[in-house]
């Protein structure tokens, strides 16, 4: 099963619609896990330029925001750079052991890298190693078309890939959605 690239650059965005003041997670809730699998689980190198549309709630209304993602990885090292206003929001190289950082001054500071990774890797890693990651009582329904990361009976996050290069990611728990338009992927032209 082949998964739209966009689906990377939806976990970059996730964060920024975390960090733009969407809620968080309910005390009585189990805390949603943060992934770390390493580069080389992918299985695959990608190189991917994306458009992403965040949607997410505020005391303002929803709110709506675009970024351009580059996202790399092999099996060495997963790299994603954000950019918002032509300028780069934030960059990480997560190499299977240290997860490094780089933000713009500008950057929100709720903005956490840990969890852009963890969404990346819940989108675009095997489903089998997302798994066996999980703690008990999480779990990951997966069918070409769709993944629904679940806590107990929870919907927590759904990933649906309508077409090739359009990813829809919803994240329950903080009310934001992604849409992800891959508009380059190495060696294709859109």
């Amino acid at each position: 099963m082949r998964l739209p690239a966009a689906l990377a650059t939806l976990a970059a965005l996730a964060a920024l619609a975390v960090l733009a003041g969407c809620a968080t997670v309910a005390p009585t809730r189990a805390e949603v896990p943060l992934l770390r699998l390493p580069p080389a689980s992918l299985g695959r190198t990608l190189s991917l330029q994306q458009q992403i549309t965040v949607q997410f709630p505020s005391p303002q209304g929803e709110q709506t925001r675009d970024m351009i993602a580059m996202l790399e990885a092999d099996a060495a090292h997963t790299r994603l750079a954000a950019v918002a206003g032509g300028q780069v929001l934030a960059r990480i190289d997560w190499d299977g052991r240290d997860l490094r950082v780089t933000r713009a001054p500008w950057a929100p500071r709720e903005l956490m890298p840990e969890r852009i990774l963890s969404d990346l890797q819940l989108s675009l890693w095997p489903v089998e190693a997302i798994q066996a990651a999980l703690p008990d009582g999480w779990h990951v329904d997966a069918t070409p078309a769709m993944r629904v990361l679940r806590y107990g009976d929870e919907v927590v996050a759904e990933v649906r890939y309508p077409d090739a290069t359009t990813t829809l990611f919803t994240q329950r728990r903080d009310g934001y959605r992604l849409t992800i338009r891959t508009l380059q992927e190495e060696g294709k032209t859109p």
